[in-house]
Order: C-alpha cells, then structure tokens, then sequence
C-alpha cells in the first residue's frame, strides 16, 4: 500500500487548465502580432542603412530616377562569380529592385552557364571581347555598363613601378542610375559624325583609326549615330543635336565651314577632335573657323616628357574644375601626337562672347614644338613655341548664364587636340571613355549624369603585426581556442561520471 506524498500539489487542475489556457491565448496572440506585423510591413515596405559600407545604399537622386520608371526594365548581370566587383554589383541592384518593383533583375554566369551567356551576348549585340557588364533593357532600348566603367584606379601606381593597381572608388550607383534615366528619354538625340575629309569612321573597327567603340558609347547613353556629309547642296541635319568632327586629314571647303559656323550660331553643339598628326600638318580651315569662338588651335605638338611613356605619347593629369573633368580629378588621359588648345581672347568681344574654359593640361615640364626632326624628335621655335603647362581641350559656351541649365539656343563646344584617344585601341585606356562619356553628357546638357551621385570610396582595412605577434595569434588559433573546447569537453564528461 502506497503512502500518500507528504507534499501536496503546487497546482490544482483548475489551476493547471487556467495557465494552459493562458499560455495558448499567448501564443496565439503572438501569432496574430507577427502576422498583422509582417502584413503592414509587406504593404508599407521600407529599408533602412545600417551598416557603415555606403556602396550599397541609395541617394534621394536615384530614388527620384527609380520613382519616375513606370515600364518594366530588364537588369542582365553578366558576370562571373569570381569577378571581385560580383558581389558589389549584384548587392547593389538588388537596392535597386527592392526601391522599384518595375525592375527585374537576372544573373548570369558565362563560366557556369555558357549557353545562356552567349544567347544574351547576341541579343544585346555584344561583342566578343566584351568584358563582364550589366545590361538595361526597357523594352528594346538598351544600356549597357562594363566591369572596367565600375571603379577608379590608382594610375600612380604604374609610375611608381607597383605591379598592383588598387581600386579606389566603386561606380556603381553613378553609371547605374544614369543608364536608367537614358531609358526614361522619348526622343533619342542624334550625334551626327562629319565624313568625306578622312575622319574617323564610326562603323570602323580599325584599332587605330577606328571609331566604332566611340559609336557604341553614344549608343549606349541612347543617342542615336548618323554620318553626315556637308558637300554641295547638304546641310546639318535638323534633328542634329551634336555635330563629330573627328580628325578631318583635309581642308574643308568655305560652304562647308560656314553651315558649321551657322550651326554653332543657332545653338549647335560640336565635339571637334583636331589632330596636327592626322592632318599632315597641315590646316583643314576648322583652325581660322574657332578663332572666332575664341579658341586658338596650335599648328604644333605637345610634348611632357616626365608624363611620357613612350615620347610621342603623354598621360594628362592636370585638370581646371570644369564641370566635364571634375569627376576625372585623380585620374589621367592617354593622347598621342596631341596638339595645342588654347583659350583666345577675341578682339573687340561684347558682352555676348564665347565664354572659353581650358579643361586639360600637361604638366610644368610641358612644351610645344612646331616641326619635327626625322627620327621624331622635337624642333622647337622659340619665336613660336612655348613652355609649361600647354592646355590641350577646351570647352566653349555661348548665350547661358553660368550655373544655369543651357537653353535650345546657346552654343556649346568641345575641342580637344587630339583624335586618336578616341580610336578603337586607345578609348580603353585611362579615363579616355569617361572623358568621351563626360564631354557628351555636357554638350548634349545632362546635367544629372554629371553631377549629384558620387562614386563610392573604396576603404581598404590592414592589419600590421610584428613577428611576436603573428607567434601569438597563431597559438590562440591553433591551441588555446581548440584546447579551451576540449577542456570544456572532459569537464563536462568527468561530472556526469560523477
């Protein structure tokens, strides 16, 4: 016979039944809190930046570009995996859908999925030395933005005889929400290229004198490509909304500078590249036509031998706070045989006259010279030439006012002394295709390209120990850590022997 326990019970069953009824009404109400929670948070959904790396958090310019998409837009990553910017990349635009639902992003890898790479490669047109790229699509329209676009590098690094190049800046969010904002334009603007005087081709793959990466470029910031021709009867086309002159080798006609001249005055806009190398020295009548818009163009050659790398060739580094090179400050342009551009003063100006800024120059070491010799050596004429730092691009506005939105009316030009930098085998070079990329976005008045979004600095963590050090942390890794583990271990299991 048992014996009745001499403690009675804590609970009653009433007691019992009244906390389980309670602890159900519990967890059932925080049921019913995390749904309705995550209810309200589906339909009011909001992100917040929490962590210190600002590559991935989104400016008020962006979100105002992505609240004005109202068609879906197709994000291609075609990239590999193992690529260093991946991860920044696809992070990024995953910011991007998740502030636009119009977006849709989609990843490919060309290593693990090479059929489906090469489907997306001949949809866009993409050609086969393209590198890694983010493809936009709205519709047909497409943007396309390279892996090497993405950062800044440290060029020094080069000179200084480093055989690595650090990353300094990612661009992502810049050349992101700028090919988003090409998509949104109705009307694609026209980049007309001047031919029939030996200019550079658009539709030529030369890799010297080439120009059709230049054309993809334009494509890509979704203006349209036409070659034009100005001889007899032909005029500037209409819909024209910048005008290439791009390295003529001979003189252009008086009729045909004169509706060059007539564009410029009804608020054309011209990129005029002029190479002394391209046109044998000679003049091609654009130098006498930009005297009048206060630009002197040098029969000469430009020379900085301490930023040479092979003698005829020179690295600019050396840039005004014009809003084109702004962005560039830090960064360099590769020219060959570039010649002198130089702001003029025009006799007798009124008010109204071109305002002409220099936008690129060469070092204090720089120097001009007008011929020559036979084996490429510079002859200099100290009655023509001169010395220090030689300005070669400069930009031309005419009928704005500065810091404010140019109108359909004023004029505005770019001329650089240079036509090669441009070619298919150089625009790759340096910051030759953000220069190129810059130049257009002012000339054809882009302001939201050029400013406003910021690269994002990259910030690099080292961590320096002395070999005392390095001993330490390998025996706290390899034996404190474990044995501490093991020693918890057999603790625990000589206290349940016990």
């Amino acid at each position: 016979m048992s014996r009745p326990s001499p403690h009675p019970p804590s609970f009653t069953p009433e007691q019992s039944y009244r906390a389980s009824f309670h602890v159900l009404v519990s967890v059932l109400a925080l049921l019913a809190i995390v749904g309705m929670t995550n209810y309200l948070a589906a339909r009011h959904f909001r992100r917040y930046q929490w962590s210190a790396d600002q590559r991935f958090s989104l400016s008020p310019e962006t979100r105002r570009v992505l609240n004005a998409v109202t068609n879906d837009i197709r994000v291609v990553v075609l990239f590999n995996r193992n690529h260093e910017l991946f991860g920044p990349v696809t992070g990024l635009l995953r910011e991007y859908t998740y502030a636009c639902p119009r977006l849709h992003l989609e990843q490919v890898d060309y290593n693990r999925d090479p059929g489906r790479a090469e489907l997306m490669a001949s949809r866009y047109l993409l050609p086969s030395e393209m590198d890694d790229v983010v493809v936009f699509d709205a519709g047909g329209r497409v943007k396309v933005v390279r892996a090497s676009e993405l950062s800044d590098y440290d060029i020094g690094a080069l000179f200084k005889g480093e055989k690595e190049v650090r990353r300094l800046t990612f661009k992502g969010e810049p050349l992101f929400t700028s090919a988003i904002a090409g998509l949104l334009q109705e009307r694609l603007p026209v980049a007309c290229f001047l031919q029939d005087h030996g200019e550079h081709d658009p539709n030529s793959d030369d890799e010297l004198a080439g120009y059709s990466r230049f054309a993809t470029l334009l494509r890509n910031k979704n203006v349209a490509v036409r070659k034009i021709g100005l001889a007899g009867e032909n005029a500037i086309p209409e819909d024209c909304a910048l005008l290439v002159i791009a390295g003529p080798r001979s003189r252009l006609a008086d009729a045909e500078l004169k509706k060059i001249d007539r564009y410029l005055a009804e608020g054309g806009r011209v990129l005029a590249l002029l190479s002394f190398y391209q046109a044998h020295r000679t003049e091609t009548g654009l130098e006498r036509l930009l005297l009048n818009w206060g630009v002197a163009v040098g029969n000469n050659y430009v020379f900085d031998p301490p930023n040479s790398l092979r003698g005829n060739d020179l690295v600019c580094t050396n840039f005004s706070a014009h809003p084109i090179v702004k962005p560039l400050q830090g960064r360099s342009i590769y020219m060959v045989f570039a010649r002198s551009v130089t702001p003029r003063r025009i006799p007798g100006a009124s008010g109204d006259a071109p305002n002409v800024q220099a936008l690129a120059f060469t070092g204090e070491h720089g120097f001009t010279a007008s011929a020559l010799s036979s084996n490429g050596a510079p002859r200099s004429d100290p009655r023509r030439d001169r010395r220090g730092a030689i300005p070669l691009a400069v930009a031309v506005e005419k009928g704005s006012l500065a810091g404010v939105s140019a109108d359909r009316y004023s004029s505005r030009m770019v001329v650089v002394g240079e036509s090669f930098f441009l070619g298919n085998e150089t625009i790759v070079k340096a910051a030759n295709w953000e220069f190129a990329s810059l130049a257009v976005n002012w000339l054809l008045d882009r302001p939201q390209y050029l400013s406003g979004i910021a690269p994002r600095p990259i910030k690099e963590y080292e961590i320096a120990l002395t070999r005392t050090q390095m001993t330490r942390v390998t025996w706290i890794l390899l034996g404190l850590l474990p044995g501490a583990v093991l020693g918890l271990g057999l603790l625990v299991w000589m206290r349940r022997r016990a």
